[in-house]
């Protein structure tokens, strides 16, 4: 009867130490990634399509630059704030630090 409480024993031991072994392990292979998420910038779409839609027909060229003007201008203060700002297809504005450079500029 000792024989199989030790061997039982020994098998909890096992599989503490093994639990623990492995939640160190993915703790460490997580690690990098979750540090990486933090630096996610924020996005934020603006949809240029619907936009020019909204411009009444009537329009004059004058409304629609103040329009685009306006659309730009809202861009640019969402980048200021921290936000990538996107269209459906390219970057309109975006904070330095989301741009890739060379080294050195």
């Amino acid at each position: 009867m000792a024989a199989k409480a030790q061997w039982l024993g020994i098998g909890l031991m096992a599989l503490v130490l093994g639990l623990m072994g492995g939640t160190i392990a993915a703790y460490q292979m997580l690690k990098e990634p979750l540090q990486r998420l933090n630096l996610i910038t924020p996005v934020f779409v603006l949809d240029r399509a619907r936009l020019i839609q909204a411009i009444p027909p009537n329009a004059t060229p004058e409304q629609m630059a103040r329009t685009v003007e306006d659309w730009q201008r809202l861009a640019t203060k969402l980048s200021k704030a921290g936000y990538l700002v996107l269209d459906s297809t390219a970057v309109v504005a975006a904070p330095d630090d989301t741009y890739v450079r060379p080294e050195g500029q």
